[in-house]
């Protein structure tokens, strides 16, 4: 089996985040593309936030904590995006699957 080229990879990595994409959209309940560039803006920063927060990306796709947790920060973020003033609170048990995370081993102990 050869290396894949430069191209197949890039491809690979857009469907991948196109397919990532759809998953939140579906999550948030979104319909329509108008807010796409939004949206992927708002998950890389909860992706941001977990990793700031010691949780690294998982390298399989199936762990399903971290992408609750990705697409609840997203929600989270997109719901408050005109917020002004006081932080709005992390959403429900949003915490507890962070600790979670951080303790099984996707972050440093």
């Amino acid at each position: 089996m050869g290396r894949k080229s430069a191209a197949v990879l890039a491809a690979e990595a857009e469907a991948a985040a196109a397919a990532d994409l759809a998953a939140c959209k579906q999550y948030m309940r979104v319909d329509g593309d108008d807010d796409d560039a939004l949206i992927t803006t708002l998950m890389n920063a909860a992706k941001e936030y977990l990793r700031n927060a010691g949780i690294e990306e998982p390298d399989s796709e199936e762990h399903s904590l971290y992408t609750i947790a990705v697409h609840s920060l997203t929600l989270h973020y997109y719901d408050h995006r005109d917020a002004v003033g006081e932080e709005a609170p992390l959403p429900t048990g949003l915490r507890p699957i962070i600790n979670q995370l951080k303790h099984s081993g996707e972050g440093p102990l």
